[in-house]
C-alpha cells in the first residue's frame, strides 16, 4: 500500500544519508576538484554501484528480517506513522503470504504474462458502497486520539486541528466518483451515511472553533475540491467536510467571505464543466435543509449560468435537476413557498428568448415547469399580489404569434380575474401600451362565453366604459382613429352591449310599468269612493286582516315590537328617539309624496275630456304631418319599388313554407319510425322511474343553461348580422 511504500522509502533516505555522513567522515579533509578526470568519474561510478549492491533490499514488515543500518535518524511521531501502524494491524495473513510470494517469484514480463478473463458472476461495487466499505475501518477512537495530541500540542491554532481532519479523512477515502454532482444519489449524501458518533464529533469540534477560522477552513477546503476535481482525484473527503459545515456552521457558508470566493470559482470554471457542476453541488448544501433558501439559492446563482453563453450541456443539465428537485420537495412538503416578480420574469425571459444558450430538451423541460414557476409566484394572496405582475405582463405581450403569446394572455387573465387593481392599472397603461390592450381585447371578446363567467363584471363594465369615452372622438374635432383604436371602440362597445342583458332590462320595466299601474288604479279606486276604507282596496284589505293567520302574525310582530321598544326605552332612550324622529321624518315626507301624487292625479280625472281632446290634437297633427312626408315619398318608381320587393318576399315566403312543410313531413315520419323508442324512453324515466324534486330540479337547469346558450348566440347572430 502507499503507507508501507512511503515507509520503505523513508528507511531507504535514512541509510543513504547514514553511509554519506560516515563517508564524509572519513575524508581526507581536502577539497574536491569540481573538474574531475575521467578515472575519477569512473571510479566513483563504481563507488556508487558497490555501496548500492551492498545495501540489503527491504523485506516485509511483519517478517523478521532488519535493515543492516547503524543509527538511524529519530522519526518524529506524525499522522502518517500513526497511518502506517493502523495498517500492520489490519493486515491479514493471507495479505503476508501473497507478498512472500511476490518478493520470492520472479518476475513475468507484460507481454508473457496472461490475461484474466473476468468472471461473469463478478459486479463491480458502486461508489455507495465502496465508501461504506471505506467507512467501516474508520477508528473514531484514534481520531479523537490525534486531534487531542494536537490541541495540546497547538492550543492557540485551532486551523491545524481542522487541516488534521482533513488530512485523516483524505488518507482514509480513497473513492473516486464517478459523476460530479452526485444525481443518482439523496440530497444529503454522502454526509448521511456517516455514523451518528462522528456527525456528533465533527459537530463538537466545529463548535470550539471561532468563526474566522471555520471561514479560512471552508474557503481552503473549496479550493482543494475544485483543484481535485480538476486534476481527476477523488474528492468524498472535501464533501463530507463540505456538507458538515453547511448542516452545523450556517454563519460560515453564508458570510461574504465565501460567497465571493464561490462567486469567483463558479466564474473561472464555467468552461471546466466537471468542476462546475461540483461547485453547484456546493451550492445545494443549504443549512438545515430549507426549501426556501434552495430557491433563492437557484435563482440566485444557477439562473444566471443558463442566461451565459458559455455554459454547457452537463451543467444546464444539472441546474435543471436541481430546479426539478426542488420542485417535488414543494409538492411533498406542501410548504407555501414565493419567489419574487424579477426571479418570474427572468425565467420566463429566458424560456422564450430566441436565441438563447440553452438546449432544446432543456428548454423544454423549462417550458414544462413554467406553470410550476407561475404557481409559486402567484400562490401567497394574489388578491394583493397580482398587481405587480400585471404591467410586466402587458408590456411582454406581443402581436407576433409565438408561444409566449398564450402563457402571457393566460397569466394576465388570471391577474384580472383575482386582483382587482389590475383593472385600474389597465386603464392608467391603455395610452402608452395600446397595440397589447387591444390584443387583450381581442382575447378577451373571443373567448367571451368562459370569460364572462369568470371575471368580476363591475370592473369589467367600469373598464370598458373607461376604454369607449377614451376612444370616442369628441364632436368638436375632427380625431381621425387609427385602425388599432377603432378596433378597440368596436370590440369595447360590443362587449357593453353583451354585458348589459336585456333580459334584465326586460324585467326592470316591467316591475316599473306593474308598481306604476298598481298605484294610479290604488287612487283612482280611492278617489271613486272617497276614502281608502269604503274603496274596494281598503275592503280588500280589511276582509285580509280579519283572517286568522294574518291577525297571529301581526299580534307576534305587535308582541316582538313591544318588546324591542321596552328594552330600547330602558337601555339606550337617546337612540331611540333619535330613530323615531328619523321614522316620523321618513313617514311625513311618504305622507307629502303620496298627496302629491293624488292631486295630480285628481287633476288628470277631473280634466280628462280636455287631456284627451289636446292629446288627439296632438294626434291629428302629428298624423298629417307623416301623411304628408309618405305622400311625397309615393311616386310612382317608389311605389314600383315597393311592388317589386314586396312580391320577392312573398316568393321568398311561399319557397319558406314550403320547405317547411316538406321537414314537418320529414319529422312526422321520424318521429313515427321513432314512437317505440319515444314510448321506451318515457317509461322508464316517468312511469318505472318515480320523478322527485331532484330530477325535476336537474332537468330545469339543463333547460335553463340550454335557453341561456340559445339567446346568446341568437343574440350575437343578431348583433353582428343587423347592428354590427
Amino acid at each position: 500500500s502507499f503507507h508501507k511504500q512511503w515507509y520503505q522509502r523513508r528507511v531507504r533516505a535514512n541509510y543513504f544519508i547514514q553511509s554519506n555522513l560516515s563517508r564524509d567522515l572519513t575524508m581526507s579533509g581536502k577539497w574536491e576538484v569540481a573538474g574531475k578526470s575521467k578515472k575519477a568519474m569512473g571510479a566513483s561510478k563504481k563507488a556508487a554501484k558497490k555501496a548500492k549492491k551492498e545495501m540489503p533490499k527491504a523485506a516485509n514488515e511483519e517478517s523478521g528480517e532488519s535493515f543492516a543500518v547503524t543509527n538511524p535518524l529519530m522519526e518524529h511521531d506524525n499522522i502518517f506513522n500513526l497511518m502506517s501502524q493502523s495498517e500492520k494491524t489490519h493486515t491479514s495473513e493471507g495479505d503476508v503470504e501473497n507478498k512472500e510470494n511476490y518478493i520470492t517469484k520472479p518476475r513475468i514480463s507484460a507481454k508473457s504474462k496472461p490475461k484474466k478473463k473476468p468472471s461473469p458472476t463478478a459486479t463491480k461495487k458502486s461508489d455507495r458502497e465502496m465508501l461504506l466499505d471505506q467507512l467501516e475501518h474508520f477508528d473514531l477512537s484514534e481520531l479523537s486520539h490525534l486531534i487531542s495530541e494536537v490541541k495540546k500540542k497547538f492550543p492557540k491554532h485551532p486551523l491545524v486541528w481542522l487541516k488534521d481532519v482533513q488530512s485523516y479523512f483524505q488518507m482514509k477515502i480513497k473513492v473516486r466518483e464517478c459523476d460530479p454532482g452526485l444525481l443518482m444519489y439523496e440530497c444529503g449524501y454522502p454526509y448521511n451515511i456517516l455514523s451518528a458518533d462522528l456527525q456528533d464529533f465533527l459537530s463538537t469540534l466545529y463548535r470550539e472553533i471561532p468563526d474566522t477560522a471555520m471561514t479560512s477552513f471552508y474557503i481552503e477546503c473549496l479550493n482543494h475540491f475544485a483543484r481535485d476535481v480538476r486534476t481527476g482525484a477523488g474528492t468524498y473527503h472535501h464533501r463530507i467536510l463540505l456538507q458538515s459545515m453547511s448542516l452545523h456552521c450556517p454563519k460560515t457558508v453564508q458570510s461574504k467571505a465565501v460567497t465571493s470566493e464561490l462567486k469567483s470559482l463558479l466564474d473561472d470554471s464555467v468552461s471546466r464543466t466537471k468542476e462546475c457542476v461540483a461547485l453547484l453541488w456546493c451550492l445545494q448544501m443549504t443549512p438545515l435543509n430549507k426549501l426556501e433558501t434552495k430557491l433563492k439559492v437557484w435563482f440566485t446563482w444557477m439562473l444566471p449560468l443558463l442566461q451565459g453563453k458559455k455554459t454547457e450541456k452537463p451543467v444546464q443539465d444539472f441546474i435543471v435537476r436541481c430546479l426539478e428537485d426542488i420542485i417535488n420537495e414543494c409538492g411533498d412538503s406542501k410548504q407555501q413557498l414565493e419567489i419574487t416578480p424579477s426571479d418570474f420574469f427572468g425565467y420566463l425571459d429566458l424560456v422564450f428568448t430566441v436565441n438563447s444558450n440553452l438546449y432544446p430538451h432543456v428548454q423544454a423541460l423549462m417550458v414544462d415547469m413554467l406553470d410550476s414557476i407561475k404557481s409559486l409566484a402567484f400562490a401567497l394572496t394574489p388578491e394583493s399580489r397580482l398587481r405587480s405582475f400585471f404591467p410586466s405582463l402587458l408590456i411582454r405581450l406581443h402581436a407576433s404569434e409565438t408561444p409566449q403569446k398564450g402563457y402571457v394572455l393566460q397569466y394576465l387573465m388570471e391577474c384580472l380575474q383575482y386582483d382587482t387593481q389590475c383593472w385600474l392599472l389597465w386603464q392608467q397603461m391603455y395610452a402608452k401600451h395600446s397595440s397589447n390592450s387591444l390584443i387583450l381585447l381581442e382575447h378577451i371578446h373571443d373567448n367571451w362565453a368562459t370569460v364572462s363567467k369568470t371575471l368580476n363584471k363591475a370592473p369589467l363594465r367600469q373598464t370598458l366604459d373607461f376604454l369607449t369615452m377614451t376612444l370616442t372622438p369628441t364632436s368638436g374635432k375632427n380625431t381621425k382613429l387609427k385602425e388599432s383604436q377603432r378596433r378597440s371602440l368596436e370590440l369595447c362597445t360590443d362587449m357593453s352591449h353583451a354585458l348589459a342583458s336585456p333580459v334584465k332590462a326586460a324585467f326592470k320595466l316591467a316591475l316599473v310599468v306593474m308598481i306604476t299601474l298598481t298605484t294610479a288604479y290604488i287612487l283612482h279606486d280611492v278617489k271613486e269612493f272617497g276614502s281608502f276604507k269604503a274603496s274596494r282596496t281598503g275592503r280588500v284589505c280589511t276582509t285580509l286582516l280579519q283572517h286568522n293567520a294574518v291577525k297571529q302574525s301581526l299580534a307576534l310582530m305587535q308582541k316582538y315590537g313591544n318588546q324591542v321598544h321596552e328594552y330600547g326605552m330602558k337601555h339606550s332612550p337617546v337612540l331611540m328617539e333619535y330613530f323615531y324622529t328619523i321614522c316620523n321624518s321618513v313617514a311625513s315626507t311618504l305622507t307629502l309624496f303620496a298627496l302629491t301624487i293624488q292631486t295630480n292625479f285628481n287633476y288628470v280625472i277631473d280634466n280628462r275630456a280636455e287631456i284627451t281632446e289636446q292629446a288627439k290634437n296632438m294626434t291629428i297633427e302629428a298624423a298629417g304631418a307623416a301623411y304628408g312626408a309618405v305622400s311625397s315619398l309615393a311616386r310612382p318608381e317608389n311605389v314600383q319599388w315597393l311592388e317589386n320587393v314586396g312580391s320577392q318576399y312573398m316568393e321568398y315566403g311561399r319557397h319558406w313554407a314550403a320547405q317547411g312543410a316538406e321537414y314537418a313531413a320529414l319529422g312526422a315520419k321520424i318521429a313515427e319510425e321513432n314512437f317505440y323508442v319515444a314510448q321506451t324512453w318515457i317509461t322508464d324515466n316517468f312511469i318505472n322511474d318515480p320523478v322527485t324534486v331532484d330530477r325535476l330540479k336537474g332537468w330545469g337547469l339543463i333547460a335553463y343553461e340550454w335557453l341561456l346558450q340559445t339567446y346568446s348566440d341568437v343574440y350575437s347572430k343578431f348583433y353582428t348580422t343587423f347592428v354590427a
